[in-house]
């Protein structure tokens, strides 16, 4: 039988009450929303700001599971303006070469948890890719 850990990381801005950051089982981790507040809980006031925070962020949570880019199988973008869609891209292209890419789908948000959020997203990530 397949175990589920829980997995919170001290250190690491909390998502709120009883919420992990993300839940592994077997060889598959679900990583909760990744926000782009900074380790000081400021948020930025520029979209292309808030892309390179949040992806800053998700870079932390996988090296704190060993695991990298190449591991991530899919992520759910949030944004909520459009204008967010090309710097959240810019960024993309950067941690995600063409061979590595994961399935992706980008989804308009009234309200994202957070002061100032403009984007977040969560993401699956397998930890058995080489």
């Amino acid at each position: 039988m397949t175990k589920k850990e829980i997995i919170v990381h001290e250190g690491f801005m909390p998502h709120g009450p009883n919420v992990p950051h993300a839940v592994k089982v077997g060889n598959t981790i679900e990583y909760s929303a990744i926000r782009p507040a900074r380790p000081d809980r400021t948020t930025a006031d520029t979209v292309e700001e808030q892309a390179i925070d949040v992806f800053s962020n998700f870079e932390r949570l996988l090296k704190e599971d060993g695991l990298d880019w190449k591991n991530v199988v899919k992520v759910r973008v949030y944004v909520t303006k459009s204008e967010m869609i090309k710097a959240v891209n810019d960024v993309w292209a950067e941690k995600f070469p063409a061979d590595i890419r994961p399935a992706r789908v980008v989804i308009g948000a009234a309200f994202l948890a957070g002061e100032n959020t403009m984007t977040t997203f969560d993401a699956t990530a397998n930890t058995d890719i080489d």
